[in-house]
């Protein structure tokens, strides 16, 4: 199959080499109203794609098949729509969209057209949070209080300090993955806000939350970019659980040496191969975005409260299977 990569910021070289790593995708199209960038990256990964500043423009010159949608978080929407109205199938950055409307609207139209519609959710996919949530799971009995911090830094602040409250659209959204694996009890109640702290950089801010679950469980959670590097959590976040008689903790080490042949591919890495695993397994799982429209509900609150400056409730997902 042959992909249009739409937008060609830092993001884009993990799937420019996962891609090229798996081989059944061909890069056909670098879409960027950056031509620079494109170009750019075209020559680092010595790709010989068409150019152009619009998905329109790029459906005009080059056969396309899929679109990974790399763009910044307020324009995964437009984006994603536009790629599924085309006829073509869809493979977005997170956060899949920033309300869930929209994002049931994207869920709709994929199961209509008979496409995928598929997320990034590494975060929520990384094996160890995952041996961690089995540990929780089978050691505690909700609730549960889980508090998450998460602290970043990042070489430069790309599209983020343009954004809006980038580090609930960015960070948290990964936290919501990660949290909706921990407990399994609808969430019923939101409170965000996050605060510049642009006397640090003009991208830096941090954001605390909290929510509520139907069976009592509670979750705080505090993410942001930070600027000392020493300071920073691992990109997964740090992590703790407590329930009456069990406690546990989940901390990866920031400084740990990238992985290896033994220790496998990276999560994000894992998690592309099996976006187009989908692709190519028609059926399996047409459309694997349904599973994180818990994950945007959450969001979608998050954004409210931050705007309102008051708790607001999580909106229930309606049953988006086919």
């Amino acid at each position: 199959m042959k992909a249009a990569l739409v937008g060609c910021g830092s993001i884009a070289s993990r799937w420019v080499r996962s891609l090229l790593a798996d081989r059944r995708i061909e890069i056909a199209a670098l879409v960027d109203p950056n031509q620079q960038a494109a170009q750019a990256l075209a020559e680092r990964y010595e790709l010989s794609p068409a150019f152009a500043a619009t998905l329109e423009e790029a459906l005009a010159l080059a056969p396309v098949d899929v679109v990974v949608n790399l763009t910044p978080p307020d324009h995964h929407y437009r984006v994603s729509r536009e790629a599924l109205s085309q006829g073509l199938h869809v493979l977005t950055e997170k956060p899949l969209t920033l309300n869930l409307p929209d994002a049931l609207d994207l869920v709709h139209l994929a199961q209509e057209r008979g496409l995928l519609l598929a997320v990034m959710q590494n975060r929520g996919a990384d094996p160890g949070f995952l041996a961690f949530r089995d540990m929780v799971r089978h050691g505690g009995l909700p609730p549960f209080t889980v508090t998450a911090d998460t602290l970043v830094t990042l070489p430069g602040p790309g599209f983020r300090s343009s954004q809006h409250l980038p580090a609930t659209t960015d960070l948290a959204v990964h936290a919501f993955d990660q949290v909706r694996a921990l407990i399994t009890a609808p969430p019923t109640e939101i409170t965000c806000t996050e605060t510049p702290t642009g006397f640090l950089a003009p991208h830096s801010s941090i954001a605390v939350i909290t929510v509520h679950f139907a069976d009592n469980s509670l979750f705080t959670y505090r993410g942001g970019y930070i600027v000392d590097p020493f300071l920073r959590t691992d990109a997964n976040g740090d992590w703790r659980v407590e329930a009456r008689g069990f406690a546990a903790r989940w901390a990866p080490d920031p400084t740990t040496k990238p992985r290896t042949a033994e220790t496998g591919p990276p999560a994000y890495q894992r998690c592309i191969t099996a976006m187009v695993d989908a692709l190519y397994q028609p059926g399996t799982a047409p459309v694997p975005a349904v599973d994180n429209l818990g994950s945007i509900a959450l969001l979608d609150a998050a954004l409210q409260s931050a705007a309102s400056r008051r708790s607001v409730p999580v909106p229930e997902v309606p049953d988006a299977r086919p």
